[in-house]
């Protein structure tokens, strides 16, 4: 009988182990899992990361990009806009030397007294017939 009880324990025991072995071989695949799922969770996490990151940059490079092509165009439009303004001021100064330089009272004047000319009248003017 004390051999039967003895094979009992025995039993038992082994079906503990088994039980045991069972329960932790679970809890390591449980764990090993849940290790893995958190590598992924980290490396998701570290290429979205890097992504944001790089996307960030690539907008700062645009931005810094417009900033210079924006700075440009002003420069460009502020020099055109000085250019304009100086050939306003130089037709200005050349239309007022034009206006001085032409008086048309002068005209009449010198045609009169240097050239003879006159006014027309009835008996001065003559009419030629051309025939083409």
């Amino acid at each position: 009988m004390s051999n039967a009880l003895k094979k009992r324990k025995i039993n038992k025991n082994l079906n503990k182990k088994l039980k045991l072995s069972l329960h932790d071989q679970t809890s390591y695949d449980i764990k090993f899992r849940y290790n893995k799922l958190q590598k992924k969770d980290r490396k998701f996490k570290r290429n979205i990361l890097a992504l944001l990151f790089l996307s960030f940059i690539f907008m700062g490079f645009i931005s810094l990009h417009n900033y210079i092509k924006l700075n440009n165009r002003i420069k460009e439009y502020n020099k055109l806009q000085s250019q304009y303004t100086s050939y306003q001021l130089t037709r200005d100064r050349l239309n007022s030397d034009l206006e001085d330089s032409v008086s048309l009272k002068e005209i009449q004047r010198y045609a009169m007294e240097n050239l003879g000319m006159i006014y027309e009248n009835e008996g001065n003017v003559v009419y030629l017939n051309i025939d083409r």
